[in-house]
């Protein structure tokens, strides 16, 4: 999963001479809290919040004047797991996506929760299995190798908890016929590695 899989291609932006009062009512109208500033060629500026709006006595001033540097961005071939990191990191709402230094789009922390539960397969009809294996061992392999066998078809597979020894494994996974009988397998399988 990429950037350019999530963004959004079009964001709204100001040009820096535009009018403080006329950002403002851009970001009332959009309901932004957050407005990027690009140049007339769509080079990345800087932004402006709500909150540094705050104080303005001369709203016919260009934004450019109060503009804060851009400090984060990702480029569209980004992954979204790096994404997802520097917004939680930095308590970003929305990402400039750029090339170089052009904005070519942005991404919000709602895509980002869509992609990622897209990854992970939520909402998808299926079953959740969690398994505890030890860590360091050849058991993930031997689940597998049951799944195989029984035709279920894995829709996700993430690494939960662990605590050194051991190691949560979550599988989403479709097309379980009998569900004793893999269960009974998985737990033969796992246990002849005990």
């Amino acid at each position: 999963m990429n950037v350019a899989q999530h963004m959004q291609r079009d964001a709204v932006t100001a040009l820096p001479s535009t009018t403080a009062g006329t950002v403002r009512k851009l970001m009332e109208e959009h309901g932004f809290g957050v407005l990027l500033v690009t140049s007339e060629d769509g080079r990345l500026r800087g932004f402006v919040t709500r909150g540094s709006l705050k104080g303005i006595v001369d709203w016919e001033s260009p934004i450019e004047a109060i503009a804060h540097p851009v400090r984060f961005s990702v480029s569209p071939t980004d992954t979204l797991e790096k994404a997802t990191l520097i917004m939680l990191e930095n308590r970003l709402v929305v990402l400039p996506v750029t090339e170089g230094d052009l904005l070519v789009g942005v991404i919000t922390q709602s895509a980002v929760l869509r992609g990622l539960a897209d990854g992970l397969g939520i909402g998808l009809e299926g079953t959740r299995m969690e398994l505890r294996l030890r860590a360091g061992s050849e058991e993930l392999y031997s689940v597998l190798d049951v799944l195989h066998a029984h035709n279920v078809h894995i829709v996700s597979m993430t690494n939960g908890a662990g605590n050194g020894e051991r190691r949560d494994v979550i599988l989403r996974v479709q097309g379980i016929g009998d569900r004793e009988e893999l269960r009974a397998e998985l737990e033969r399988r796992l246990d002849r590695k005990e």
